[in-house]
């Protein structure tokens, strides 16, 4: 029985070469790549590339085929760069043809027929740019010549695999962005996870774990990732370039939002059905979703006859924030042919109907009030109604329909409704024709377990503040039911009614007890995390005396209130209107309050922001407004949002806490679909039950450092010997970071009270090892905040400061470190990380040192994985440590540039030279002196051509194998500062 062998190349690597194989990619070695592309600064397979080109493109000659390479090889490495290259790529940039006398479309890729293209996968594709550093890509994906997929691989023994992977390609796109210039999608995997994301919006928020059951390997995975025909449709159709606060960003549509488009074609290619429904739960990207959709219908105009689809929205608000998000969507769709129209008030849009408009219109709901009755009675009319719950069984809804009877009507929600009090809701009017009622649901739960959105934690705020239940009974819920409310603007028309409801929500002595409440809760759970909140207020005078009363508890910078505004408030409400902003100074408030280091920290809101917001930093929502149903949903959804600092920090959850009582009976509040959000959004006190479990389990298992000796030595055989092994630091990694996080959120908590003691001893243990093993010295660097403001006073307690000390790696340093007490493995891990900091601080002398270095560090390695002992690993590196003296003091006698002694040093016990009679030393001069003559050899490809030919001529002696073999090492040691 042979032994299991876990690498990144033979388990992941390699295996998935093998696995794209099998699907019909042509394997490339590095070699041959390389020699295509002209060398490590080439960018397209050209040979591929201009094949194509001429293949697909008869009309163009052999000088404009080069041309138009030449073009694609000038785009700059950068975003914009990026979305060229994918026009080039779809076919929608042209070029003159000089017989016809007209510009026509390039074609580097056949969508349609699959098999016509050439799909090569490649490996250790490197790119170095003159003069600079470059990378290597674990694999790469090419079609037709262009590289379209990059692909970074982890061991999956390691822990934190997959945010390596990430931090690995953002350093590319910092390091050398002309590895990033033309992939435009990227794999992170290390064979139990695999994630997609594209290129230049590379972060958690916006990658996607590839779906797949649990019993499905990862050749699945690949396999389906890489299918070809789907792999094509991916470029062609799923990625997507756009403009959000004013910065051009990237995304790729998500496996559920590519099904919700293929059933929506299917639904309107189908003669026999008109309806649909789409529910998808709130943040799961449905304004992506039907604007692709309308794409796809509007592009091909054969298929659906030069269509009409007239996407819906219902208040201004939202229309404004749909311009702002896809903008540069719409003016590519115009770019190519496809009209777009916004019917500004009624006699646009009827004129648009009457004048029988082919293309996308963009109205909102109100305009189609008495819209002519049969305006349009063409079937290729596709409406597209955004948060369909509201505009459903209205007079509204019956205008439009009435207005193109035989128009396909496709709803899209992330809360239905079930019934209303004028009739039935959402399933009935949009799903009848679908046993489910609908057709495509993508639920709150599937959509957490995907990681799209974070699952909600709500707490009740000191019962002096809540709500009297029955009062909450009496004025809220009866009225709410009784009336069927399926809107904000209703909700506040029952609260207008629910007269003592409204008093003792905007009196003022509670006011100022809530605010100075919200004011402490947020300095102590929010603030610390770097994150920011929203305070939900019953009516607009509520929001201006909230912002009076938290003025004198924080900066007043630090919060702005936001609600519509009304000309009346001037005479009615003089602190309403003192307050309100003007329609500039709300749309800078909406941008700064997205960003982590600008004020406001702060929104206080009523009935603006709380639907189609999307502000990642929110995570706590103050809910002083009685809700119920999707209002509170989508309320309370705003917190849902993932998001990631710039340290790499994920935000775990929403937090909500609820100042009314309506999260008190969450059934009631939630009779829409309740089985849905069950478990999804839950009290605090489930988090706590769930640190309590998992920090005792962590005392038991981790704190026991056995009896006897100094807290020092307790904790050097916690860390050295309990966590020698890395499977051991790895587990106890992930376990102390489920207790950090859930810590986070729930201080500063009374119940925590009990456990500040353990926990501070884990996170100082946490520290220890952590910093025991790392290359580098740090050892508060990787705690969270809150984590770090609880220990930092006394954080050199306990050994800590001891055990994350370098030392210098010499033979004095080791005699001394022999005689001292501690364990061996702590020494060995302090000496290697003395020499990989020499390395560091001292560049000069890196060529010599690495090779010993690269042994020592195997030394360790050995040492983690039980091959050798503390004591043996110490006589090895003192053997290093000798030959390091050795090696220094004979790179100052000999003269030489450090870069080539190392020429010397390497080659000193070469038995292929010494066969040949050939001194390293003389080589390593000649090489020196050779570089005299090609002073810029490592950045000028002419001269380093020149440079390699010249160094044959003290090789003659050699075969041209061995010849070839010590040229390379030559040129990598003195041009490519020694990288292999």
């Amino acid at each position: 029985m042979s032994m299991l062998k876990i690498s990144e190349a033979g388990t992941v690597q390699f295996p998935m070469v093998k696995h794209a194989e099998e699907i019909g990619w042509t394997p490339l070695t590095p070699d041959v790549a390389r020699a295509k592309r002209g060398g490590d600064a080439g960018t397209f397979l050209r040979d591929e590339l201009e094949a194509k080109l001429t293949e697909f493109n008869p009309w163009l000659s052999p000088d404009s085929v080069r041309s138009v390479v030449e073009t694609l090889d000038a785009l700059p490495a950068t975003i914009e760069g990026n979305r060229e290259l994918l026009a080039w790529l779809r076919g929608e940039r042209q070029w003159y043809d000089e017989a016809e006398k007209r510009h026509r479309h390039v074609q580097l890729i056949d969508f349609v027929h699959v098999d016509a293209n050439v799909f090569h996968v490649t490996w250790e594709w490197k790119i170095k740019p003159p003069a600079r550093k470059g990378n290597r890509a674990d694999v790469m994906f090419v079609v037709n010549g262009v590289p379209v997929c990059i692909v970074e691989h982890k061991n999956p023994k390691d822990g934190d695999a997959i945010e390596r992977a990430i931090k690995q390609l953002r350093r590319y796109e910092l390091e050398t962005p002309e590895l990033l210039a033309t992939p435009q999608l990227f794999n992170v995997t290390h064979l139990l996870d695999y994630w997609y994301g594209v290129t230049w919006n590379v972060n958690r928020r916006d990658m996607a774990r590839w779906k797949q059951v649990p019993e499905e390997a990862y050749r699945f995975a690949v396999q389906a990732f890489f299918e070809r025909t789907d792999f094509l449709r991916t470029l062609q159709h799923w990625i997507l370039f756009y403009v959000q606060d004013g910065e051009t960003r990237k995304s790729i549509l998500r496996q559920h939002q590519r099904r919700a488009i293929d059933t929506i074609l299917d639904r309107c290619l189908d003669p026999t059905k008109n309806r649909g429904l789409i529910w998808h739960t709130q943040g799961s990207g449905k304004t992506f979703t039907l604007l692709t959709a309308a794409r796809l219908i509007l592009e091909d105009k054969a298929r659906f006859a030069n269509a009409t689809v007239i996407l819906v929205v219902d208040r201004t608000e939202l229309e404004g924030q749909l311009k702002g998000w896809v903008e540069r969507l719409l003016g590519e769709m115009q770019q190519e042919d496809i009209a777009v129209k916004r019917a500004n008030n009624k006699p646009e849009l009827q004129a648009l109907l009457d004048a029988d408009f082919r293309g996308l219109v963009i109205s909102m709901i109100h305009k189609f009030e008495a819209i002519r009755k049969d305006s349009c009675t063409r079937d290729n009319v596709y409406v597209f109604i955004d948060e369909a719950h509201r505009s459903v069984a209205k007079d509204l809804g019956t205008y439009l329909m009435a207005a193109v009877p035989n128009a396909t009507i496709i709803g899209f929600t992330g809360t239905p409704i079930s019934h209303t009090s004028q009739g039935e809701g959402t399933f009935k009017i949009f799903g009848a024709q679908d046993e489910r009622g609908y057709l495509d649901k993508y639920s709150i739960a599937e959509s957490i377990a995907d990681e799209t959105t974070l699952p909600i934690k709500h707490v009740m705020a000191p019962s002096t503040m809540t709500v009297p239940t029955e009062q909450l009974d009496k004025e809220f819920f009866a009225l709410a039911n009784s009336e069927g409310v399926s809107d904000i603007e209703e909700l506040n028309k029952v609260l207008d009614r629910a007269v003592g409801l409204r008093t003792f929500l905007c009196a003022d002595e509670r006011i100022e007890k809530v605010a100075a409440f919200v004011a402490e809760h947020f300095k102590e759970s929010v603030l610390p995390l770097g994150y920011k909140a929203f305070l939900v207020a019953v009516n607009r005078e509520a929001c201006a005396k909230y912002k009076k009363a938290l003025d004198k508890l924080l900066p007043p910078e630090w919060s702005v209130p936001v609600y519509t505004e009304n000309a009346a408030d001037v005479v009615d409400r003089p602190l309403v209107a003192e307050l309100q902003l003007s329609s500039e100074r709300e749309e800078d408030v909406r941008q700064l309050f997205k960003k982590p280091t600008e004020d406001p920290k702060i929104l206080i809101v009523t009935d603006k922001l709380l639907t189609g917001y999307d502000a990642p930093l929110l995570y706590c929502l103050y809910l002083d407004k009685p809700m119920r149903d999707h209002v509170l949903l989508q309320s309370i959804a705003r917190v849902n949002r993932p998001y990631v600092d710039a340290n790499g920090v994920q935000k775990r959850v929403g937090v909500v806490v609820d100042f009314v009582g309506v999260l008190r009976e969450l059934k009631k509040a939630l009779k829409f679909d309740s089985s849905d959000v069950s478990g999804v959004i839950e009290d605090l006190d489930v988090l706590l039950h769930d640190f309590q479990q998992k920090i005792a389990h962590a005392e038991k298992e981790y704190l026991d450092a056995g009896q006897g000796g100094s807290a020092d030595e307790r904790l050097e055989r916690l860390v050295y010997g309990r966590f020698l092994a890395q499977e051991a630091r790895k587990a106890f990694f992930e376990a102390y970071k489920e207790i950090e996080a859930l810590w986070e959120i729930l201080s500063p908590s009374p119940e925590l009270r009990d456990h500040i003691t353990t926990y501070k001893h884990l996170s100082q243990l946490y520290a220890a090892v952590r910093n025991a093993y790392a290359e580098k010295v740090g050892f508060v660097a990787d705690l969270a905040y809150k984590t770090r403001r609880l220990i930092e006073e006394n954080a050199t307690q306990q050994g800590l400061g001891r055990l994350t000390k370098s030392v210098t790696f010499d033979v004095k340093t080791l005699e001394s470190l022999r005689g001292e007490k501690g364990a061996d493995e702590g020494k060995v891990f302090n000496l290697v990380r003395g020499l990989q900091q020499e390395i560091d601080e001292n560049a000069a002398s890196a060529p010599v040192l690495q090779p010993l270095k690269d042994r020592a560090e195997r030394i360790l390695k050995d040492l983690e994985e039980r091959k050798t002992t503390g004591l043996a690993a110490m006589d090895l590196l003192a053997a290093l440590a000798v030959e390091k003296e050795a090696a220094l003091k004979s790179a100052l006698e000999s003269g030489l540039s450090s870069r080539a002694f190392a020429v010397s040093w390497t080659l000193r016990e070469d038995n292929a030279l010494k066969n040949a009679g050939i001194s390293a030393m003389d080589l390593a001069k000649e090489a020196e002196g050779l570089l005299t003559r090609f002073p810029n050899a490592a950045a000028n490809s002419d001269e380093k051509r020149r440079f390699r030919a010249s160094l044959y001529k003290p090789l003659l002696a050699l075969s041209s194998d061995e010849r070839a073999r010590v040229v390379d090492l030559v040129v990598t040691l003195l041009l490519d500062g020694g990288e292999s």
